[in-house]
């Protein structure tokens, strides 16, 4: 059975405990404000005029307000997590570019929902009736934008989760099903991105399975971080 690598075996747990409890509560963070609210469906980019714009923001306001602080509840915890999750990797592979990979892909991921967060503060913190409607109409752009890149942080998701789950079975931190599913859903969710330029169900498919695998992982990863930082405490 491998064994986690960090100076000595005895030294492992010194190490890897902390990690593993900091990782099990920024995953549980995580996954609580992911499974927010979602707005209503938005008036067409490019097509609505600004009363459009307007009358479905003064409708989705309370929404999208929860969204905006769930949003900065996430980046906190998603760069916390980050950083576990590469101290973790670097334990567990010592030498491999694994950690630094989930470090860029996590950085990544965090500077993805902070543009996506920003975009929704736009909403909820300017007085919008005396907002020009020039400045409306851009910002509501800039949502679906904002919605893009949503859509692509599958490819940044699933780089963060493979990465590690690679790591953490050579170096044994966890156990082997969690990191399975995690090579598993990475694998599916960048195989997703082929739909971009060939349009197919099994892509649309894979690209929901990627999307939503990301959601149920923090939970899981938290379930099973949280267990072993118990087993390492006795």
């Amino acid at each position: 059975m491998s064994t986690v690598n960090a100076g000595t075996a005895e030294d492992a747990p010194a190490v890897v405990r902390p990690a593993l409890g900091t990782a099990a509560i920024a995953a549980l963070a995580l996954f609580v404000v992911m499974f927010g609210t979602w707005a209503p469906e938005s008036p067409q980019a490019g097509t609505a005029d600004a009363v459009a714009v307007r009358a479905w923001a003064a409708e989705s306001m309370t929404t999208l307000r929860i969204n905006a602080f769930a949003g900065v509840l996430a980046v906190v915890a998603l760069i916390v997590l980050t950083a576990a999750l590469a101290r973790l990797a670097r334990a567990s592979a010592p030498g491999s570019p694994l950690a630094g990979v989930v470090l860029l892909s996590g950085g990544l991921l965090t500077g993805v929902n902070a543009v996506v967060t920003g975009v929704t503060l736009l909403w909820v913190l300017p007085d919008l009736p005396a907002t020009g409607d020039a400045t409306v109409l851009a910002w509501h752009s800039l949502s679906w934008f904002g919605q893009m890149l949503g859509e692509v942080a599958v490819v940044v998701q699933s780089l963060l989760m493979g990465a590690f789950s690679v790591a953490a079975l050579r170096g044994g931190i966890v156990t082997r099903w969690l990191c399975w599913l995690g090579v598993v859903l990475a694998v599916t969710g960048l195989v997703s991105v082929v739909g971009v330029v060939v349009p197919s169900a099994v892509f649309d498919t894979a690209w929901l399975a990627g999307l939503y695998g990301w959601m149920l992982w923090p939970l899981l990863a938290a379930i099973v971080f949280g267990l072993r930082w118990a087993r390492l405490r006795r």
